[in-house]
């Protein structure tokens, strides 16, 4: 479990620092003395968000703790949720990914480090936006080919990071839900075979990306079953 704590970041380096990664509960005292991480380099993927930092060897830490604060627009400006996200006990790290966040999304984030049961002030703060979703599949079509079976064809998408499709269905214009998945970029067909006659079928695609990024919905369907 994670620990997060309302606080500015303006009064963070004021504050003892405490928190959890998902290995063990640690709590820190404060050290204003212990150098701070100010060169950070980011960049956003869809999903993710990679750094590189000059490493501290020679000026005798243990290591480094990544926080991560989530903008909230219900919040005041400068108030974030933080949350450590990762403490790295190794001074020759350089190097972190943060994955599995959301597309299209604004973060906060700060590194502190770490010497024996001490941390640092928390150093630059990083405001970085992950990636949008990238285009939808083309050329999407579907036909009734049986009483009970409606065929879905479009083409294979162009962005070689897709690895496969999710077919999603509204029944009677009920909610999105997800019927199937198609893997494979080329493969680019679904047959589906649980049609009831007389109801209203709307279908769409959204292609997955290795990084389990997504593009953006495809036109949609409708079918009529008869």
């Amino acid at each position: 479990m994670k620990k997060s704590t309302l606080i500015p970041l303006t009064l963070i380096s004021a504050l003892l620092l405490n928190g959890c990664n998902p290995a063990t509960f640690t709590t820190y005292q404060l050290d204003s003395n212990l150098p701070k991480i100010d060169n950070v380099k980011a960049v956003a993927g869809n999903t993710y968000v990679a750094f590189e930092w000059q490493p501290l060897v020679n000026k005798g830490i243990d290591g480094v703790s990544i926080y991560r604060t989530k903008i909230d627009s219900r919040l005041p400006s400068q108030v974030k949720d933080l949350v450590k996200v990762k403490t790295i006990l190794n001074p020759f790290s350089s190097h972190y990914v943060d994955t599995s966040l959301r597309q299209n999304s604004k973060y906060t984030y700060t590194f502190t480090t770490i010497r024996g049961n001490f941390e640092s002030q928390h150093g630059k703060v990083i405001d970085i936006k992950t990636l949008p979703p990238f285009d939808a599949v083309t050329f999407f079509q579907g036909f009734q080919k049986a009483p009970n079976v409606i065929k879905l064809i479009w083409r294979p998408h162009s962005d070689k990071r897709v690895k496969m499709y999710r077919i999603e269905r509204s029944v009677n214009g009920r909610k999105w839900k997800l019927v199937d998945s198609v893997s494979g970029r080329m493969m680019s067909e679904y047959i589906d075979k649980s049609v009831v006659l007389g109801n209203s079928y709307v279908y769409r695609v959204i292609a997955i990306g290795f990084d389990d990024s997504s593009s953006k919905p495809s036109k949609t369907i409708s079918i009529l079953a008869r």
